[in-house]
């Protein structure tokens, strides 16, 4: 990837020369500023109607605000549903229409929730049948067994956006399946990272690089410690090299946002946690790790951020309320966080 764009220098190569032409047309399709959202997760506790595991009222109110501000997608980091079946996740792409009547782009993730069900991928597949990666979709997606769809890519005014998906699989609907890890995606993953196609990028999983509450993370079941290092090492090291500045999550229904450096302390890469779009709230709880520096968080909010785009580079905003009870979700949204970066220009 080339995360910056070229202006003012002599081309002395065919090859300098194309990359050149490459990069000023995706400096022009960008235009003028452009947004899109994050929603994080919208498990909901109630499998009556209307909620059937998702958590609809916020969603409603969420949507409504993306439709004001005119965001031109939406991307959901995973834990749709409380727990996968079809009925829940046609719940959850139902909430999608006001989106759709405004032409706005919906890329949601599976979470851990999302793929309790052994048909969790043909319900999902059926629910949302556009994403990238699937056949006539655009995008792409590693080429894996069943991951068509799942774990996928797409480009737009500029910027690529990968989102990855760690969970069981299957091709036939009759089993479960295999869970393809990170290790397994990440040629695909560097290979998308690498590609000319884009001014910049971001990453997107459901699962955290380092959790504050869930020390499961993107590598493994286990803690931290457990997690190869050789696969954290090369996947930090992907993404730092390759520019991506920001890498978005869910999970652990805290708003969290950090530096992490790799475990062989040689790559860094910005973790936002995206919080709680439901009921559901956690706190931190020890062990952390000494290679990440906390830089701002928020417990016990529901929340959703902006993510802003310009010429001169990115800037996201957090927006949250407090959380309610029995009554209608009225919510008084409050910007609490922000935080983006500039991209370089070399001459």
């Amino acid at each position: 990837m080339k995360n910056f764009s070229r202006r003012g220098f002599l081309c002395l190569s065919l090859s300098a020369l194309m990359t050149s032409f490459v990069s000023c047309i995706i400096a022009a399709e960008t235009g003028d500023e452009w947004c899109f959202g994050v929603i994080p997760d919208t498990q909901w506790n109630s499998e009556a109607a209307p909620f059937h595991g998702t958590a609809v009222h916020v969603i409603d109110a969420i949507n409504k605000e993306m439709i004001r501000r005119k965001v031109d997608f939406i991307i959901q980091v995973g834990d749709l549903v409380e727990r996968s079946s079809e009925l829940s996740f046609q719940t959850r792409a139902a909430c999608n229409q006001p989106l759709e009547e405004a032409g706005i782009k919906y890329y949601p993730l599976r979470g851990n929730h999302d793929s309790a069900d052994r048909d969790a991928v043909r319900q999902f597949k059926a629910a949302f049948p556009n994403l990238p990666g699937n056949e006539g979709c655009g995008g792409s997606s590693p080429d894996l067994p069943g991951m068509q769809g799942m774990t996928y890519s797409f480009t737009h005014k500029g910027g690529k956006f990968v989102l990855l998906d760690i969970f069981p699989v299957y091709d036939d609907g009759t089993s479960q399946g295999k869970a393809w890890s990170i290790s397994e995606q990440q040629p695909w993953i560097t290979e998308q990272l690498q590609a000319d196609d884009h001014r910049f990028a971001m990453v997107f999983s459901h699962k955290n690089l380092l959790g504050q509450n869930h020390k499961d993370n993107l590598f493994g079941s286990g803690s931290d410690q457990n997690a190869p290092q050789d696969v954290q090492n090369a996947f930090y090291a992907s993404l730092h090299d390759n520019g991506v500045k920001h890498f978005m999550s869910g999970h652990d229904h805290i708003y969290h946002r950090s530096d992490i450096t790799s475990p062989d302390g040689q790559s860094q890469v910005r973790q936002i946690i995206c919080g709680s779009a439901a009921h559901k709230f956690y706190t931190p709880q020890p062990p952390f790790m000494d290679r990440e520096t906390k830089l701002a968080q928020e417990l016990n909010r529901i929340g959703f951020l902006i993510v802003r785009v310009n010429q001169e580079g990115v800037q996201a905003e957090y927006y949250s309320t407090e959380p309610f009870g029995k009554e209608p979700f009225s919510p008084q949204w409050e910007i609490r966080d922000t935080f983006g970066y500039e991209f370089v220009v070399r001459d």
